[in-house]
Formats: structure tokens, C-alpha cells, sequence
């Protein structure tokens, strides 16, 4: 008994200070201590501070145990932890030493009980790898919160959001630095060339997300922690650390990564783990960009290349939902546009124009997925995959139509699915929903989807089959688009609504051959300088032809010149490889399919439409897409792999300096 005494003073002082310390410091920075009366300010002390004493005194003999069951390193991490993390929280903001000293007894004290797992963590060897995974899961969720926190701006939203992120994101990282150490041993080319194109991703985002900061329309707060935030948000993720070492070993003896490992969800996220996160990187690129041109005071349309953003963003972020043009080209395409918009909206607690950014972005990170998938399918090469991905994703196309609110990007996507479906031998019921998507957003591209079901797989009863249930689900469709949102097209199948179209018809002359070629095989992918047009609308116009006055975009700068020569030069190169390996070619199908959809839009766009760059994510990926199947002959050689890398460094300057131009005429603007 008598030796016990020594050990319970000392748990009392503890706790005593501890409570003094902590009672005092919440009394002065949030409580208003300074201007009360003196007996309210040592009630507003004590009374918090026995409570926080007898807390500590009953949670001692736990975290003692704790502390007993560990050696030297652990304990010495955890204080070591505790005081790096408050130094740093001492950097970034105002603390007061009382402050300081209070909150490093609180870290201490919240890391205290996971240290036994850090002791284990240690003698496993394992430190490195969850370092690794909370370095990521750090990362990912400032990025994630940064976003969130205008949304969800309250201390108790961001400690939970933090908490939820760190631990998603944790375990993920715990997978990713496996597969990271993997692939550099086994592969390290192939690391090589992705760690390049996400070292372009993150540098071309960085540098787009400084050029916006620029344009005072620019939402700077959605990407980047508000201040109100940023403490919280740093402190829970440094207290993260200690408790994913305790997640990490209790997942781990549980069985849980194991079981894990087995399931098909993680079967398929590993084998396209490089297509996600590529995808991903796009996102926040396409996201970015969105963020500013789709902004609700350029309330005119054909501001961007003839597209009707401001059409599509009332329709799609407010109950006005009347086509204003009434087109019947877009049969049932609210019915496919509006619930995912207000289901996004609502996890943004109402924000639906943020909504239809996410949308926006999502569709053109879909492309990218989608090719990288197709690509990874008809070779088994997922570094060449991510080349051929990142090619679709940087041209000028995506760029622009992953990131306005428009139709053309999910047109892309729907398009690109199909033929995902077909290297994939799916059923006909998969191909007659990714139809319905196809012909909901734009009827006339449903013949795509005939040409290569047909070039792919020539079957006349199949077709039959295939055209008449996409119809009649058509028909269908488009009667409920029409109940749930009144008026909001003409019906496609009544014949006065052609009538509309015959303005964009114009007549076909040598200009308008060089504009399509133009646009067919070079504006889509590497940007020309655009023409400026400054009448019509109260904003400045940008086009790549302008049919109405007889002018065509060029290639002004050394910059357009080189990538478009390069560029030139990997066509010339895929046509060669094309017609030398056309008997031997695996895929000769699907690639005679891409050459007819990319002839059926020329065909179609002869005399159709003002501004053609408008519609070239309608042919875009068939031309990526072409290529890629007709480079695969020399796809696993490491130079024509740099060769690639090279040219796409030069496609994102190329069109990023689109970009830039088109920030600095809306800078001008507002």
C-alpha cells in the first residue's frame, strides 16, 4: 500500500496540471476569460478543470498500460510526433504558449493508447509504407476538404470529414505504396513513364490553378482549405498518423486486408488502378477549368466555339428546363443529365451549379478511363494504355468539352463505352443501354454505334435486334423526358422540328474542305491561335472558323508550329503501320469501324454546322483511338513510348496556351 502512494500523487499532479493547463487555455481563446469578473473567471477555470482532472485520473491506469507495453522507440515517436505537430500548427497560426503547451498535452494524450501499435508497426518493418500511406491520405484529403469545407464548414463537419478521408485514403495509400515498391522493382520503365505523366498532370494542374488565381472570377476557396479550416483540418490530420499505424495493424490481424484481396471490388481497382488514377488527375484538371469558364455572369451563349453553355446551365442547375432553341436533337437528354446534377447538387448541400461542374468534369475523367480501358484491353500494356489515355485527355477537344457544360463530352463517353463493350464481348443488352445513352444525348450519332456493331460483329439478325430496341426504348424515353420536364425539346419523330436545323447549314467550298480537314485531324487535338469576334453578343467570341465571315484559325506561334508538325508526323506514322500490318492486324474490325464513324461525321458535317470544332469530340476518340490500335505493333518499345511522352509535354503547353487565352479574354471581361 505504502508504495503505491508515490504512483497515485503523481497521477494526481498530473492530471491536475493537465486539467489546470487545458481549463485555462479553452477559458482564454474561446470563453472570453480576459473580460469577465474575477470570480467568474476562476469558477470558468476550475469547475472545467476538476472535470478534466478526474477524466485524467480515471483514464490513467488505461494509458499507462499502454505506455508499458511499449520500448523506447514508440515512446519516444509519439512525444516526438506530438512535438513536431504543434510546431508546425505553430507556424501556420497564432498560438499563445499556454495554447501550445495545452495542445501538445492533448495530442499526447490522444496518441498515447495507439503507441502499442506503433511498437508493433515498428518490429514488422513497417513504418516506411504507412508513413507512405498517410503522406497520401494527407494529401488527398487537403485536396478533398479544401473542396468540401465551403460546404461543410463547421469545426465538428471538418473533424469528421478529416477523420473519414484519412481513413479511406490511408488504407488506400497502404495498398498504393505496395503497388508503387512493386512496379519499380519489376518494372521500373513503366514506372518511369507513369510517375512522368502524373509529374505533367500535377504541373500542368499547378500551373493552370496560378493562371486562374489571376481572373477575379477564378473560386479560389473551393481548392485550397479556407482559413476557418485549416487548423482543424491540420490537426486531425496529424493526430491521423499514430491511429492509422493502430487501423493499419488491426485491419491487418483481423484478416481484413486478406479478405479484402479477394473480393472482386479490389480485383478490379488493382488490375486498373493506373486507369483510375489517371482518370482522377484528369478530374481535378477538367474541374479546375470548369470552375471559371462556366461562371453564371457569361449569361450569353456561343461565347466558346458556338457551344450553348448558358443554355445548359440554367437547364441543368435551375427549374427552368425549356429548350430555347427548340432543337429535337436531344431526345430524351434531361432525363439522363438532370438526377445525377441534383443528386451532386444535394451532397453539396444544394449547390447545383457545382453540381453540374462535378458533372461536367466527371464526364470528361470518364473519356479518359474509358480509353485507358480499351487501349489496356486490345494490347495488355496498361503504360502504353496511359499514354494512349493521356493523349485523348490533353487535346484541345477534351480540354475544352470536358470542362464547359455541354452535351458533347457525355456524347464522347457513351460512344467510347461501346466500343469498350464490344473488345470486351459484352451481351446485347449492355450495348442497347450504352446505345440508349448514345442516341438520348444526340440521335444522329446512333449510327455510330450501327456502324461498328455491325463492322464488329456482322449479324443481321442481331442488328435487326439492335436497331428496333433502341428505338422503341427511344420512343419511350423520350415521352417520359417530355412528362417529367414539359416542353424541354420538340418530339425528334415529329417532322416540322427539322426545320431548325437548316440554319446550320452551309454551303461546302474549298474554305470549309480545309476548315474539316482541320478539324478532323489537327485543331481537335493541337489548338491553333483562336479568332476573336467581338459583335453579335456583349462578349468577346472565340472560334476556330468562322464560316459567317470566311476565316479559318492558323498556327501562329513556334510552340503550335512544332506540335503540330510532330503531330503530323505520329499520323503519317500510324497510317504506315496501319496499311504494312493490315492482314495481320488483330483488330482490323474495330479499327474499319473508327475509320467509318470518323467518315460518317465528315460525311455529315460537309455542309453541317458553323463552328467544327464544336463537334469534334464526336470524332476524337475515334481518331485516338485508331491510332492507338494502329501503333501497337511497336507500342512496348521503350523509345516510341518517350516518343509519345515528348509529344504529349509538348501538346499540354501547345494547349495551354489555348487555355491561358482563354482566362486573359475573360479577365478582360469582368
Amino acid at each position: 500500500m505504502t508504495d503505491r502512494k508515490p504512483v497515485i500523487f503523481l497521477r494526481m499532479l498530473v492530471s491536475a496540471v493537465t486539467g489546470m493547463v487545458i481549463s485555462f487555455a479553452a477559458a482564454q481563446s474561446f470563453f472570453d476569460l480576459d473580460s469577465r469578473a474575477f470570480l467568474d473567471r476562476l469558477f470558468l477555470v476550475l469547475v472545467p478543470a476538476l472535470a478534466i482532472f478526474a477524466c485524467c485520473l480515471y483514464l490513467s491506469p488505461i494509458l499507462e498500460k499502454s505506455l508499458a507495453r511499449t520500448f523506447f522507440p514508440a515512446r519516444f515517436f509519439v512525444i516526438l510526433w506530438a512535438i513536431l505537430s504543434i510546431l508546425l500548427l505553430l507556424c501556420v497560426s497564432s498560438l499563445s504558449t499556454l495554447s501550445f503547451l495545452s495542445l501538445f498535452i492533448i495530442f499526447f494524450l490522444l496518441s498515447l493508447p495507439a503507441a502499442p501499435s506503433i511498437q508493433n508497426l515498428i518490429e514488422a518493418g513497417g513504418r516506411r509504407r504507412v508513413f507512405g500511406a498517410w503522406l497520401f491520405a494527407f494529401f488527398a484529403s487537403s485536396l478533398l476538404i479544401g473542396f468540401l469545407d465551403d460546404f461543410y464548414s463547421s469545426p465538428v463537419e471538418v473533424v469528421l470529414l478529416t477523420l473519414i478521408s484519412q481513413a479511406v485514403f490511408g488504407v488506400g495509400g497502404y495498398f498504393l505504396m505496395g503497388r508503387v515498391r512493386r512496379v519499380a522493382g519489376e518494372r521500373w520503365f513503366d514506372a518511369l513513364i507513369h510517375g512522368s505523366l502524373f509529374l505533367l498532370l500535377i504541373g500542368f494542374i499547378i500551373w493552370l490553378f496560378q493562371s486562374s488565381r489571376v481572373v477575379s472570377l477564378f473560386p479560389i476557396s473551393y481548392f485550397i482549405l479556407n482559413d476557418g479550416t485549416s487548423d482543424v483540418f491540420l490537426y486531425t490530420s496529424l493526430l491521423a498518423l499514430p491511429w492509422q499505424a493502430w487501423l493499419h495493424i488491426k485491419l491487418k490481424f483481423a484478416g481484413f486486408y486478406n479478405r479484402f484481396k479477394s473480393t472482386k471490388v479490389y480485383a478490379y481497382v488493382s488490375a486498373n488502378l493506373a486507369g483510375f488514377s489517371l482518370s482522377f488527375a484528369f478530374f481535378v484538371l477538367y474541374l479546375v477549368f470548369a470552375s471559371v469558364i462556366n461562371d453564371p455572369r457569361f449569361d450569353v451563349d456561343d461565347i466558346f466555339f458556338d457551344a450553348d453553355g448558358m443554355n445548359w446551365r440554367i437547364r441543368l442547375t435551375t427549374d427552368s428546363w425549356s429548350d430555347f432553341y427548340e432543337r429535337s436533337v436531344h431526345p430524351f437528354v434531361l432525363l439522363l443529365f438532370k438526377p445525377p446534377v441534383d443528386l451532386l447538387g444535394f451532397l453539396l448541400k444544394g449547390n447545383k451549379l457545382w453540381g453540374a461542374y462535378l458533372f461536367t468534369a466527371l464526364g470528361g475523367a470518364a473519356c479518359v478511363y474509358l480509353v485507358w480501358l480499351f487501349i489496356k484491353s486490345a494490347t495488355g500494356s496498361s503504360t502504353y494504355a496511359s499514354l494512349i489515355a493521356s493523349l485523348l485527355g490533353f487535346t484541345a477537344s477534351h480540354l475544352v468539352f470536358g470542362s464547359l457544360i455541354e452535351s458533347y463530352i457525355f456524347l464522347a463517353a457513351s460512344l467510347i463505352l461501346f466500343f469498350v463493350l464490344l473488345i470486351k464481348d459484352r451481351p446485347l443488352p449492355a450495348l442497347i443501354t450504352a446505345s440508349l445513352v448514345t442516341i438520348g444525348i444526340t440521335h444522329t450519332n446512333f449510327a455510330q454505334n450501327v456502324i461498328a456493331l455491325f463492322t464488329v460483329k456482322p449479324n443481321i439478325r442481331q442488328m435487326i435486334r439492335f436497331v428496333v430496341s433502341v428505338m422503341v426504348l427511344l420512343v419511350l424515353l423520350t415521352l417520359l423526358n417530355n412528362l417529367l420536364f414539359p416542353d424541354a425539346h420538340p418530339f425528334f419523330f415529329v417532322p416540322s422540328t427539322l426545320q431548325a436545323e437548316q440554319q446550320n447549314l452551309f454551303p461546302l467550298n474549298s474554305l470549309r474542305i480545309q476548315a474539316l480537314t482541320r478539324a478532323f485531324l489537327f485543331h481537335n487535338i493541337a489548338a491553333p491561335s483562336p479568332i476573336f469576334y467581338d459583335k453579335d453578343i456583349p462578349f468577346i467570341q472565340l472560334r476556330f472558323f468562322k464560316p459567317e465571315i470566311d476565316e479559318l484559325s492558323r498556327y501562329d506561334l513556334p510552340i503550335q508550329d512544332v506540335a503540330s508538325w510532330v503531330w503530323l508526323a505520329l499520323l503519317l506514322l500510324g497510317g504506315i503501320l496501319f496499311l504494312m500490318n493490315l492482314r495481320k492486324n488483330p483488330h482490323l474490325r474495330f479499327s474499319i469501324a473508327l475509320i467509318g464513324c470518323m467518315l460518317l461525321n465528315l460525311g455529315l458535317h460537309l455542309r453541317y454546322g458553323k463552328e467544327l470544332f464544336l463537334y469534334t469530340p464526336n470524332w476524337t476518340y475515334a481518331l485516338i483511338l485508331l491510332l492507338g490500335l494502329s501503333w501497337q505493333k511497336i507500342h512496348d518499345r521503350k523509345w516510341f513510348q518517350a516518343v509519345l511522352l515528348v509529344f504529349l509535354i509538348l501538346l499540354a503547353w501547345n494547349n495551354g496556351v489555348l487555355m491561358k487565352t482563354i482566362l486573359d479574354v475573360l479577365g478582360m471581361q469582368v
